[in-house]
């Protein structure tokens, strides 16, 4: 396993990588999808779901790290630091902690950002200094914006939309902009459950669901 560090969220400029020495015994992968539930009426017998978008995708794996010589004569220390490096710390031509891609070989496993950082020192020498050490990472997948674009085809208004509310907004003024035409702003506020859809505040999630 490898982990490739990039400062940019296309991931097309390298900033250093990170050899994984013990190969993880197992990964995990997480993914979830985000729906809105409505009911018709009142009283209805079953709820109506409607699809919403992606919602997060982590990745979680535990590294382990060893310096009695048996695989590395390196302080576990300096192994971990090095990858804390690259994981962790804020680069400081972006101003925040790089992207991360993990690599299996030739195979791209995930793409995101470092959310967690967890270490668990198993073996320690008569100083106190760490022998051996368990690393257990957790990663938010960040997708770039042009990747996502392809893959989502964001202006079609036969898939579902989130929009986020901004100071101004109106719900007719909202479906203008998604659909070119207000006149669907009830069937959006059925959609969402809002009583008054004259009642929006900025930070609102509304969905707007297809209309073909």
């Amino acid at each position: 396993m490898k982990i490739v560090a990039y400062s940019d969220p296309e991931y097309a400029h390298t900033v250093g990588n990170y050899d994984v020495l013990f190969n993880p015994e197992n990964i995990k992968d997480n993914k979830e999808q985000q729906f809105s539930t409505s009911n018709s009426t009142n009283g209805s017998s079953a709820q109506t779901v409607a699809y919403k978008g992606v919602g997060s995708s982590n990745f979680e794996v535990k590294l382990f790290f060893d310096g009695t010589g048996i695989i590395s004569a390196e302080p576990v220390e300096d192994q971990i630091n090095k990858l804390k490096k690259l994981a962790y710390d804020f680069n400081g031509d972006i101003h925040e902690p790089n992207y991360l891609r993990i690599y299996w070989g030739s195979q791209s496993l995930f793409e995101g950002r470092l959310k967690s950082w967890n270490v668990n020192h198993t073996l320690l020498d008569l100083d106190g200094s760490p022998m051996r050490s368990e690393l257990s990472l957790r990663l938010v997948a960040s997708v770039s914006a042009k990747k996502k674009g392809l893959v989502e085809k964001k202006n079609s208004s036969d898939l579902t939309h989130l929009r986020t509310v901004k100071d101004g907004d109106t719900l007719p003024l909202m479906c203008y902009r998604i659909y070119g035409d207000s006149k669907y702003y009830i069937r959006v506020a059925q959609e969402n459950n809002l009583v008054n859809f004259r009642d929006l505040k900025p930070g609102d999630q509304i969905a707007f669901p297809p209309v073909n």
